[in-house]
C-alpha cells in the first residue's frame, strides 16, 4: 500500500521535497499531499522589490497548479490549524488529514524580542500582500506630508535588521526615493532612509569584502546605517534607541528576526533557539521520526563544521530535497543520507542599479542582472539539485 506523505507548506523547502518525490518516488509508492494556505508559491526573496513597485504579482507568486502539472501531487488549499504528531494527524479548517510521513516546512514568523511597541508600530516583509502594504502605506505619508509640510516625520523611512532582507529593502526604497519626491514635488534632502542593527556590523556572518562592498554602495545612495545600537521601544510616529536617540518616523519597518511557525511550537516538538525544532543529521525530528523538518522551521547544523545553520532559501531548498530523499529511503529500508548544507553562493541586491555577491570568487555585477540571477538560482535548485555555475556563468557574463 502506498505511504501517505503530506507537506505543510509550498514555500521554498516544502515545493522542492514535493517536486522530489514527484521524481524519484516508483509508481504507486507513495501519495504526496502538499497543503498550503494559497494556491500559489511565492519568491519571498524578492520581496524587497514589489515593496517598492518594482515587481508585480506575476513576477512574485506562481501558481502551484503550473509547477506540479504530472498529477502526482495532490494540492489542498487550505488553513493549517495544528499537528498532533503523537497521532501522526494534521487539524486543517475544512477538516483532519493524517499521514504516515509528514514534512513541515511553514515558513517563519517575526521574532520581535519583546521590545514595546515593536509588533504594534512596525511593518513587516512576510508576502506580497505586506509588500503592497508597505508601498501604499509610504505612499500615503508623501501624499499627507504634501499637505501638511510641518510632519516631516511621514518623509522618514526606518527599517530594523541589517541583515539580507532589511539590506535589500533599503537598497530599493533609497532607488525609489527620487520618482517620490518627483511624484509628489518634495525637495529629495527632506527625505531619508535610515537602517538599524544591533549587531556590530550588516549582514552579520556574511563575507568582509561583500560587507564592505554593500555598506559602501548603501552610503552612496544616502542611506543613513546606524550599527551596535540596538531599538529600545517603537510608537506611531518614532523608534527610540538604547543611546537615547530618536528617529521620528510614520514608517518603521521591521526585519530584524524571525521565529519558526507558531504551529511549530504547539506542537510539542523538541525547540531551540527561536522556535526552530530539533532534527537530528537525517532532518527528522528528534521526537517523532516519521516527522521530517526542513527550513526556517528547524534548528539545523552543520554535521562537518557545527555550524547553525540559518534559515535562507537555499538552506529550505537544500533540506527539503534530502528530506524527500530520506523518506525514500526509508520505505525502501535504504540508508539515509547526512544533510550536509552547501553554501552554493549569495547575491545581495541593493537598489535597481547594482548588487554585490559570491559564488566561488568575489564579484559585483551592476543591472537587473543581480534580480535574474537570483531567480534563476532559485528556480534552477528547485528543479535540479546542483546547477548553480552554470546559471551564475550564463547570467555573469
Amino acid at each position: 500500500m502506498a505511504k501517505r506523505i503530506v507537506i505543510l507548506g509550498a514555500g521554498y523547502g516544502g515545493v522542492r521535497c514535493a517536486l522530489t518525490l514527484e521524481h524519484e518516488a516508483k509508481k504507486g509508492e507513495v501519495e504526496i499531499i502538499l497543503v498550503n494556505k494559497h494556491n500559489y508559491h511565492q519568491f519571498i526573496t524578492q520581496l524587497h522589490e514589489s515593496a517598492v513597485g518594482l515587481s508585480d504579482e506575476r513576477d512574485i507568486r506562481v501558481p502551484l497548479d503550473e509547477i506540479f502539472n504530472g498529477g502526482r501531487v495532490k494540492l489542498i488549499k487550505d488553513e493549517i490549524l495544528k499537528i498532533f504528531p503523537r497521532d501522526n494527524s494534521v487539524i486543517l479548517e475544512d477538516g483532519n488529514l493524517d499521514y504516515d510521513y509528514l514534512v513541515v516546512g511553514l515558513g517563519s514568523e517575526p521574532e520581535y524580542f519583546e521590545i514595546p511597541g515593536l509588533e504594534q508600530y512596525s511593518l513587516t516583509l512576510r508576502s506580497l500582500n505586506s509588500a503592497k502594504h508597505i508601498k501604499t502605506h509610504i505612499e500615503n505619508n508623501f501624499a499627507f506630508y504634501k499637505n501638511h509640510p510641518l510632519h516631516r516625520e511621514f518623509l522618514n523611512i526606518v527599517v530594523g535588521g541589517a541583515g539580507f532582507t532589511g539590506i535589500e529593502l533599503a537598497g530599493e526604497l533609497a532607488d525609489w526615493v527620487p520618482s517620490l519626491v518627483q511624484k509628489y514635488d518634495i525637495p529629495k534632502k527632506m527625505v531619508s532612509v535610515t537602517c538599524i542593527e544591533a549587531s556590530s556590523s550588516i549582514l552579520t556572518g556574511f563575507d568582509r569584502h561583500l560587507v564592505e562592498n554593500a555598506y559602501r554602495v548603501l552610503q552612496d545612495k544616502g542611506v543613513r546605517i546606524i550599527t551596535d545600537i540596538a531599538i529600545e521601544s517603537v510608537t506611531a510616529d518614532e523608534v527610540r534607541l538604547a543611546n537615547g536617540e530618536v528617529l521620528k518616523s510614520r514608517t518603521f519597518i521591521w526585519t530584524g528576526g524571525m521565529r519558526a511557525n507558531n504551529i511549530v511550537s504547539q506542537a510539542g516538538f523538541s525547540a531551540m533557539v527561536r522556535g526552530r525544532a530539533k532534527v537530528n543529521q537525517f532532518l527528522q525530528s528528534v521526537d517523532y521520526p516519521n516527522v521530517y523538518i526542513i527550513g526556517d522551521n528547524a534548528f539545523i547544523t552543520n554535521p562537518d563544521t557545527g555550524e547553525v545553520m540559518a534559515p535562507t532559501a537555499q538552506i529550505a531548498i537544500q533540506s527539503g530535497y534530502i528530506a524527500a530523499l530520506n523518506i525514500l529511503a526509508e520505505i525502501r529500508s535504504e540508508s539515509p543520507q547526512i544533510f550536509r548544507p552547501r553554501e552554493l553562493g549569495r547575491v545581495i541586491s541593493l537598489g535597481r542599479n547594482v548588487a554585490v555577491g559570491k559564488i566561488g570568487k568575489k564579484y559585483k555585477t551592476k543591472g537587473r542582472a543581480a534580480g535574474f540571477l537570483k531567480e534563476a538560482i532559485q528556480w534552477k535548485y528547485l528543479y535540479s539539485i546542483g546547477g548553480l555555475k552554470l546559471v551564475a556563468k550564463k547570467f555573469l557574463k
